[in-house]
């Protein structure tokens, strides 16, 4: 029994760790920006990284923590110290809360979660490919739009057609392999 409760702990511990390590993708995906380039970067790495590792039903509460590390330490590095005290300049520190979602409309929530789902199930591909060099840009950048709807306001009618935009997006990820 006791046995039993310790590991219950540690699945919960470990789903709030996933919680945190989505919070702080959506957060790279605000302060780094949508855009990708031709060449694979350090931010696309550690964003497909994190997000597999997100969707792992296996993921320990080690590799769940070093992953919100290496995504945080991402954030920081892609966040420009002189920027951050301009007038014009854009607010880039928004952090989004998975607890947001319990605030949406169940069928707002709902689609959020799948579309999240949906992104957790072909990161793996991705960062499989890009082990190997193969990366398509645009598949890429289509990845960070799709992640930060996620901590937006979107009526249903428009996370629906992104959700359907998944389908798509498997295609492209099919390619890559």
């Amino acid at each position: 029994m006791e046995a039993t409760h310790r590991e219950l702990e540690g699945l919960m511990r470990a789903e709030e760790l996933r919680d945190r390590l989505t919070e702080a993708l959506v957060g790279l995906i605000r302060t780094g920006g949508t855009g990708s380039f031709h060449m694979i970067s350090d931010k696309d790495r550690v964003f497909f990284r994190g997000l597999a590792l997100s969707g792992s039903p296996d993921a320990t509460e080690e590799q769940l923590q070093k992953g919100l590390g290496e995504v945080k330490a991402m954030r920081q590095r892609l966040t420009a110290p002189k920027c951050a005290g301009c007038a014009g300049a854009p607010d880039l520190t928004g952090e989004f809360s998975m607890e947001a979602l319990a605030k949406d409309d169940p069928e707002v929530r709902a689609l959020k979660f799948l579309i999240l789902s949906g992104l957790r199930s072909l990161a793996g591909v991705v960062q499989k490919a890009m082990e190997q060099g193969i990366h398509d840009p645009e598949l890429d950048e289509r990845f960070y739009r799709t992640m930060f709807v996620l901590g937006e306001d979107f009526a249903e009618e428009d996370l629906l057609q992104i959700a359907y935009g998944l389908e798509e997006m498997r295609e492209l990820s099919r390619k890559l392999i």
